[in-house]
């Protein structure tokens, strides 16, 4: 019996050593895990998943954007994941569909921020744009719009807010001489969508002052035509323009409806060359408008035919995947390659600064904010991007028209 007592005592010391020991290793290890939350990670999990919000019009009238511009930005999710994600950190994109409406690009940047996104990448359109940077801004995390090119925007709500796209002054500052000396002329009339926003300020103030500055006449800066989203009969303000006499006239619309009131100058014989915004250059335009895109022009960061490798490599990946959603239309808009690109420029500042998916929410969120602010000659699929001081993007400009049904270079 004595032996048994002593054999259970010695039992019971063993296990109370062991129990200690393994509580100074579970000690050991939760410090080093605080630790490591402290610097912004957690070494000691397999690094967790990075969100990305994705703001896209899958639906309503951005509808061909969407489509394309969620394309693109699969392609780039795929690639950074297939080549082991952002420092081990695979990327797990959060879409949501705004169908191009303000109210939804509000309530959709916050539920994406309750989410835990590090940026936002959208939304398309400046109207919502214009009602979704100050709420993101509030809340501090990096928005990229991929499309919006209304003045003013991003400059009003920054450091959070950017854009990688080009607004409709420094496009036109460049297209409209180049197509005044194209075509000889000198003599413009102007219409407008006055419900969309960034086509209401770039037919009401941009092309006025532009047209001012190189030394052209607006033939109707008294006597505005507009129109409002949606309108399909264009016949009478193509009669008041036609009374007007112009050598050229300048749209500031989105595609669908450019492409019904393009036809209508054309059938009731106004067949001046006609400079467009941003908003008419649409992959689907040139099937949309069919022969009256003749002589249309517009100023462009982008267009299929670039020469450069990225590009290239890119529409390689696109077309394949766009032929089995929009197959008459599988060329990528300025807008599609934007999305693309804002990828990979999130990823590459949270790469940059040495975070994955472990690291704290607001390090993430800081990371990709100056990983934008300080974005100089940044080797993109479309050329070398700068985001300027009011957090816009500056990029080479192309002025290119409709050709055998796709854009190319104005002096082709």
């Amino acid at each position: 019996m004595k032996k048994v007592r002593g054999a259970s005592r010695l039992f019971l010391i063993t296990a109370l050593v062991s129990s200690l020991l393994a509580g100074c290793s579970t000690n050991s290890g939760n410090e080093s895990a605080a630790n490591g939350r402290a610097n912004g990670t957690d070494s000691n999990k397999t690094p967790a998943s990075i969100k990305i919000g994705f703001l896209v019009p899958k639906t309503g009238k951005g509808k061909d954007y969407g489509e394309k511009e969620e394309i693109a930005t699969k392609i780039a999710v795929q690639e950074i994941n297939d080549a082991g994600g952002i420092n081990g950190s695979k990327i797990e994109l959060i879409t949501t569909d705004s169908a191009g409406d303000n109210n939804q690009a509000v309530s959709l940047t916050r539920k994406m921020e309750k989410d835990g996104v590090v940026a936002i990448s959208g939304p398309h359109f400046s109207g919502e744009s214009e009602v979704a940077f100050p709420i993101a801004n509030q809340l501090k995390v990096p928005i990229i719009s991929y499309a919006s090119a209304k003045p003013g925007l991003s400059e009003k709500n920054r450091p959070w807010a950017f854009r990688n796209s080009m607004t409709d002054d420094k496009l036109l500052d460049v297209a409209v001489p180049a197509f005044a000396k194209h075509y000889n002329v000198s003599k413009f009339a102007v219409i407008y969508d006055e419900q969309d926003a960034v086509s209401k300020a770039a037919g009401s103030q941009v092309f006025p002052m532009i047209l001012q500055k190189h030394g052209y006449t607006l033939l109707n800066k008294e006597q505005a035509l507009t129109f409002k989203t949606g309108t399909t009969d264009f016949s009478a303000i193509v009669t008041k323009l036609k009374g007007m006499n112009p050598e050229a006239v300048a749209v500031s619309v989105l595609y669908q409806e450019g492409a019904g009131l393009v036809k209508e100058m054309r059938r009731q014989g106004v067949n001046v060359p006609v400079i467009g915004t941003v908003g008419v250059y649409a992959a689907a335009f040139p099937s949309l408008v069919g022969e009256a895109g003749k002589d249309i022009v517009v100023g462009t960061y982008w267009y299929p035919e670039i020469d450069r490798k990225q590009a290239k490599d890119f529409l390689a990946k696109f077309q394949p995947e766009a032929a089995k959603i929009t197959p008459d239309s599988t060329l990528p808009d300025p807008y599609a390659v934007n999305s693309y690109d804002n990828i990979k420029i999130i990823a590459k500042s949270i790469k940059d600064a040495g975070l994955n998916g472990n690291s704290k929410l607001e390090d993430l969120r800081e990371a990709v904010r100056k990983g934008w602010d300080n974005l100089k000659e940044y080797e993109g699929t479309q050329g070398k991007l700068t985001i300027d001081d009011k957090g816009d993007g500056i990029k080479e400009v192309h002025v290119v028209t409709i050709k055998n049904g796709k854009y190319q270079l104005l002096t082709k």
